[in-house]
């Protein structure tokens, strides 16, 4: 099949405007969002003290994704998408300044929560939907990793620095309300900069499935076995990442023994993993078929968060031989040897979750057509957000009546069934792509 070539062959990507511009509005509408997710965990906990409250907080801001991610996919695909990135944008500012004028209170968190996760689904949409419209195809794995890269950066600084600076040294969770409506009006400029979305003229596969507009998504990924397959992946490992985050506060100060903004540089491994993650993902999508580097991503992925849920047994049993003696020595006030060894576990944690997420993503853009882009996004969103919202629940409450070590245990065994499930039903899916890349003159 045919598609336009959205620059000119030889121009690194970064030196194309559209794919620029997108980049910087991804990064700053992420750090806003990734400072006030964290902020928000800080202050249900402080307010409940539960593990069952913190997941009920992330089951706020990703329920959205089954009902305002169907008609944000189908808004995305039918409306200037440059359009809905700047409407949200411009959105979220509302909000924050709403919240500034009206919250403090646990409820009004999660009703910011669910407000804030819905104008979102509409932004990340619409910015996914516009990646495979300016990019080409042969270089759409290396703008997934960049993208993938641009978010990990965004969340570690988010995470890291803006929500414990503000929070915990100036104090004042206005001003992170405040900062963050600054950097959501920032990055509703840049998406007026991105330039025209258009889709290229390209001859699709099978064109506009018919039926109802809110299933279209998943009627195309079931019409191509290896995007329902690689939809399936980024399902269990968004899911996961999910049902984790409701549990890693407690998982930082049971476990751990460290307060809730000291275990941001915990994790802090797990982005520099992602990095380095990217840094190969990319080139191996392309050269490596995608049930092998899939296979392996979930592998290391499900033998790490194994092992953070033995953490502080690991180091006991390695304090024991000579060239680990070192780890019995670790003690940072409350940090241990215990948390070395998370900070180590992180690093292979995030690079896998880099090796998957690039695979799945690049099947997807190369494979679903463009009119079909948003609702095949949000159907997948869909997809995580259902497959996540019982099970985020239930992790919390487990954790606080076992412990939230054992619970880590369980999601990990759960995530590789599932996974080698996947992958046994996937055989034979990788194909060669549905559209290739030529130039009109």
């Amino acid at each position: 099949m045919m598609r336009e070539a959205a620059a000119p062959a030889g121009v690194p990507l970064w030196q194309q405007r559209p794919f620029r511009m997108l980049s910087y509005t991804r990064f700053f509408s992420r750090v806003a969002q990734n400072a006030l997710n964290f902020g928000l965990v800080l202050l249900i906990t402080e307010e409940t003290g539960k593990a069952v409250y913190t997941s009920l907080l992330v089951l706020a801001l990703v329920v959205p994704s089954t009902v305002a991610g169907l008609v944000a996919g189908t808004a995305a695909d039918v409306l200037p998408k440059r359009l809905i990135v700047f409407t949200a944008d411009l959105a979220r500012v509302a909000i924050c300044i709403l919240f500034l004028r009206e919250g403090g209170s646990a409820v009004s968190y999660y009703l910011f929560a669910v407000l804030l996760a819905t104008t979102s689904q509409f932004a990340g949409t619409a910015e996914s939907a516009i990646l495979p419209a300016i990019v080409r195809r042969d270089e759409l794995a290396r703008a997934n990793a960049i993208g993938q890269a641009v978010g990990g950066a965004a969340q570690a600084i988010g995470l890291g620095v803006v929500t414990p600076v503000v929070l915990r040294l100036i104090d004042s969770r206005d001003a992170l309300f405040g900062l963050s409506a600054g950097l959501f009006a920032i990055a509703a400029v840049q998406a007026l900069l991105i330039g025209s979305t258009a889709a290229p003229a390209r001859q699709e596969v099978g064109g506009e499935p018919g039926g109802r507009w809110w299933t279209a998504g998943w009627r195309a990924m079931r019409s191509d076995r290896a995007v329902l397959h690689a939809a399936v992946e980024l399902t269990l490992i968004s899911a996961t990442v999910i049902i984790l985050s409701g549990l890693i506060p407690t998982y930082i100060t049971e476990v751990l023994g460290v307060r809730i903004d000291f275990g941001a540089i915990v994790l802090l491994p797990a982005v520099i993993g992602v990095a380095l993650g990217l840094r190969v993902a990319g080139f191996l999508a392309r050269r490596v078929p995608h049930s092998l580097l899939s296979s392996s991503g979930f592998l290391v992925f499900v033998v790490s968060l194994g092992l953070l849920a033995m953490v502080n047994q690991l180091a006991g049993f390695l304090g024991g031989f000579g060239m680990f003696g070192w780890l019995n020595s670790v003690s940072i006030g409350r940090f241990d040897g215990g948390g070395v060894i998370a900070m180590l576990v992180m690093l292979p944690l995030g690079f896998a979750y880099a090796t998957v997420s690039v695979a799945g993503q690049t099947v997807i853009d190369d494979r679903v057509p463009l009119s079909l882009r948003g609702r095949v996004g949000a159907t997948q969103a869909a997809m995580a957000a259902l497959a996540s919202s019982i099970p985020v629940v239930v992790a919390g409450v487990l954790s606080d009546w076992f412990g939230v070590a054992p619970v880590f245990g369980l999601v990990a065994l759960a995530t590789g069934f599932v996974a080698v499930a996947n992958l046994r039903s996937g055989r034979g899916a990788d194909r060669g792509p549905r559209t290739v890349a030529v130039s009109h003159r």
